[in-house]
């Protein structure tokens, strides 16, 4: 693991996306992965998984037989990923200016990374460090959460949210449409052992119901007043901000750094992106052979 650049206020988050939201993120982002990318690559190709976080989209595509490089700014959450891929490599850096040269068939980047970059001027970095480190034919895929999307959504209340035995974890966004920021909070609880009663063990029952993921509308407004229904165990709360981008203005983005054949999808690889969907982004590093003629 090559030590570079960090991003400390992730390290905080690492043990609880482990549990929770980097398996199950995982799996969502393999569909359209193998819907609008892998089709289009050889066998055994060289992919990069760029902001991996804890490694678990990486393991998926090392089982389907490619070769993965994991790339992220959190230490914590690299050392986790590399228990949950252990074929793979693991660099710890900044998207924004990494340096590996023609080196890769595909990278991508899933579950909205690169919303948390606060400037197109970021973005536009991490893209020509995309570029570079592409061979000529390669690919990019990436999703974004984008304006429509996220003022429709995004509205200051409970997002999604667990209660296990012994944590429950709760996600509160917003976003300000006047210049479309947003931030994300993560709220994580985690059970004292301190205090045991018969009404924590009844609690201790309705918790187990509840993480089998049903009566979802009770358990999201139970952790609205988590913090009242168990004074007893400690929170955590960890805030992350981030910035959408229109769908046009990532596209000419894109372009201007030298990527062609931009097309926008939805999850399922439709073309209609409306404010129910994140846009995924697919294009392609020319062959300069035949764009020099």
């Amino acid at each position: 693991m090559l030590e570079t650049n960090r991003y400390q206020e992730y390290d905080t988050w690492a043990w609880l996306y482990n549990q929770t939201m980097g398996p199950e993120y995982s799996q969502q982002q393999l569909k359209p992965l193998e819907i609008l990318l892998l089709p289009k690559l050889p066998q055994s190709a060289k992919i990069l998984d760029l902001c991996c976080g804890t490694g678990n989209l990486t393991q998926l595509l090392i089982c389907e037989g490619y070769h993965v490089t994991g790339l992220d700014g959190s230490e914590a959450m690299l050392a986790y990923a590399s228990v949950n891929a252990p074929q793979a490599e693991f660099i710890l850096g900044d998207a924004r200016t990494f340096e590996l040269s023609n080196h890769f068939d595909a990278v991508i980047s899933t579950s909205a990374s690169l919303n948390h970059l606060m400037s197109i001027e970021d973005l536009k970095q991490v893209f020509g460090q995309v570029y570079t480190a592409l061979k000529e034919n390669g690919l990019f895929l990436f999703d974004l959460n984008h304006p429509t999307q996220m003022a429709k959504w995004w509205r200051g209340s409970i997002a999604e949210g667990e209660i296990e035995s012994n944590y429950a974890w709760a996600i509160v966004s917003n976003y300000h449409q006047q210049d479309n920021t947003g931030y994300f909070k993560v709220i994580l609880f985690r059970k004292s052992n301190n205090h045991r009663t018969v009404f924590g063990y009844f609690r201790g029952l309705l918790y187990k119901l509840l993480s089998l993921r049903i009566l979802t509308r009770f358990r999201l407004k139970l952790l609205a007043r988590f913090s009242q229904w168990e004074k007893n165990w400690p929170s955590t709360e960890m805030t992350y901000h981030i910035k959408g981008y229109s769908c046009s203005e990532i596209q000419s983005t894109l372009e201007a750094v030298g990527f062609t054949d931009v097309e926008i999808r939805t999850l399922e690889g439709s073309s209609h992106v409306d404010d129910n969907h994140s846009a995924y982004f697919i294009c392609r590093k020319p062959d300069r052979s035949k764009t020099s003629h």
